[in-house]
């Protein structure tokens, strides 16, 4: 027998309203109307409730044939597992996408060159930056310089390797993104296009976090895009 023959002749046995049902059921009696012929379906929770309300089983309710209540409820469980699993799956991207720019931005933070050579948000630039004058030539450690990336005086601190120079060929053209450096040349200052010969400078100074600030230049040093 079709649910809505079902719904028809258990609720009049029952002496019940189409009012009274949609009352107990907490929807319209229109909506109940059109469930008793054939023009809609309720959902699976609300069938649960006739099967109480009317002391009707599940079972018997969605037997039949092509009952398109069965289809219905099929197609919901499919849409709401499809539903669930997208939601899942853009939570997830999110959470990684969530995790990778804390990375990057913990990389800038702490000037970490393997994180800042992997972060996509980062410019390759090239600045000039003065160097330590050295008593003879030497093999100095690494360098902790100030480069210049531009002639208005924007760059950050690098530490990087220069190997050996001298005090005329004492400054350096620095490639670099963030804090990883790609390449060094070490050039004279003549060699330094005027616009930047100011910016790089002619004395070595040390870094000082209170006079400088932060070492990445930016206002806030964890900013992981340039």
């Amino acid at each position: 027998m079709k649910l809505s023959s079902q719904l028809r002749e258990k609720r009049k046995a029952l002496n019940l309203t189409q009012q009274d049902l949609a009352d107990q059921l907490h929807v319209t009696r229109q909506t109940l109307s059109r469930w008793e012929n054939d023009l809609s379906y309720p959902n699976l929770d609300t069938l649960v409730q006739l099967s109480q309300i009317l002391d009707l089983s599940l079972d018997n309710l969605l037997k039949g044939e092509s009952n398109p209540m069965v289809t219905k409820i099929s197609s919901d469980v499919r849409t709401k597992k499809k539903y669930k699993r997208s939601l899942t799956i853009v939570g997830s991207v999110l959470i990684l996408i969530a995790l990778f720019l804390i990375l990057l931005a913990y990389g800038r933070a702490t000037q970490n060159s393997n994180i800042d050579r992997v972060n996509p948000f980062l410019e390759t630039r090239y600045g000039y930056a003065i160097l330590p004058t050295p008593s003879t030539s030497t093999r100095p450690g690494k360098i902790d310089t100030f480069v210049s990336d531009d002639p208005f005086g924007q760059g950050s601190w690098l530490k990087f390797h220069t190997g050996e120079y001298n005090k005329k060929n004492r400054w350096a053209l620095v490639k670099h993104k963030g804090s990883y450096v790609v390449a060094i040349r070490l050039v004279n200052k003549k060699q330094i296009p005027l616009s930047m010969r100011e910016q790089a400078g002619s004395f070595y100074t040390k870094y000082h976090s209170k006079n400088d600030g932060s070492r990445t230049g930016k206002q806030f040093s964890w900013w992981p895009f340039d």
